[in-house]
């Protein structure tokens, strides 16, 4: 169905700025509400009291609550789990994973299926909802889709899986290889920012995102984060994956090279509380002017419901991005936040 060899082509963007020689780094600069003097401009980084940090995150793991509605979960059979021949859909699976189906292929980002996503199965952030599909209940996988090696992206018992069953091509950014290998996979596609991977019937593009990495207190930004555009051939439809990522430039300049956009994949959620969130993900706001900027024709939330990440209600995002879509005067037809399982076409 794929080529067993394809060749990485660069676009004419910029290549190094975005490293500086030891480790990534983001090239916007600060948020526009973060304090200037916490920024580090070598590392792009804004530079929170590590007491801080660790206060909210102990408080958050010690003191979990019941706020508010966990996304609703519609549960799929092996039929409705079959590709149509005519149409191209996005099966919206839970957090960042989405089943995209044209063509007859079956592609999937980020596949995360774990009770909690954490180094460990016994503590760090817990699943909020059932599943819409089983992981070994899948189909067959024709290629997967990575956008950072954080823990509630890049899963290992859920990629493992995939590796023995269907050992897809994936396509993941810069220095995750050696983690997507010890996994089983052999065909990999490591690429940075502007490199893309064309294959018989759907062409990869790396693409920018503001946000970080790390797997350990050590590995801080020793590995790229990223977004993709999926373009399938057949139809002919682009799908944006926007990944983990703030708000910045980026979107805009992605619209530049990607003025057809069928569908975006953007996050809402987890991003409270702001002093922390801002520099990493986007607001419900956000994501709506994002989408905006993106000039797409739909926008599939995710990122939001399905694990407790932030100090926002779990409908919260819902609410405030439905809110943010009516202030701005926008056709709610194109906002699709829907159930666990539900069908976007695009």
């Amino acid at each position: 169905m794929v080529k067993t060899r394809s060749i990485i082509r660069s676009l004419p963007q910029y290549t190094t700025e975005h490293h500086n020689g030891q480790r990534f780094r983001n090239i916007w600069g600060p948020h526009p509400d973060s304090a200037l003097e916490k920024y580090d401009t070598e590392s792009g980084d804004l530079r929170h009291r590590a007491l801080d940090v660790a206060a909210w995150a102990l408080r958050k793991g010690i003191q979990p609550r019941e706020r508010g509605i966990p996304a609703r979960v519609r549960h799929l059979t092996a039929e409705e789990l079959v590709p149509s021949p005519i149409e191209a859909r996005a099966l919206w699976l839970g957090h960042a994973t989405v089943l995209l189906q044209a063509g007859g292929l079956n592609i999937i980002t980020d596949p995360v299926f774990g009770e909690r996503v954490s180094p460990v199965r016994f503590v760090g952030p817990k699943r909020l909802t059932g599943y819409a599909v089983e992981l070994e209940n899948l189909p067959r996988i024709d290629a997967i889709v990575i956008s950072h090696n954080h823990y509630d992206h890049t899963e290992s018992s859920a990629l493992r899986y995939l590796a023995e069953r269907d050992n897809p091509p994936v396509f993941l950014p810069l220095r995750v290889l050696p983690l997507i290998k010890s996994f089983g996979f052999r065909e990999t596609y490591e690429l940075d920012w502007w490199q893309e991977v064309e294959l018989d019937k759907f062409k990869i593009t790396c693409l920018p995102s503001k946000h970080f990495s790390g797997r350990s207190a050590t590995d801080r930004n020793e590995t790229l984060w990223t977004s993709m555009m999926i373009s399938f051939y057949e139809p002919r439809k682009n799908v944006y994956f926007a990944g983990d990522t703030a708000y910045s430039p980026h979107f805009t300049e992605i619209a530049h090279n990607f003025p057809d956009i069928d569908l975006t994949l953007m996050p809402i959620g987890a991003y409270l509380p702001r002093w922390f969130m801002r520099e990493v993900h986007v607001s419900p706001d956000e994501s709506i002017r994002a989408f905006e900027d993106l000039n797409a024709k739909k926008l599939l939330a995710i990122h939001w419901g399905t694990y407790d990440l932030g100090d926002e209600e779990w409908d919260q995002p819902k609410r405030e991005t439905l809110q943010a879509a009516q202030i701005r005067k926008l056709d709610l037809e194109r906002i699709c936040i829907t159930d666990i399982g539900a069908a976007t076409l695009f």
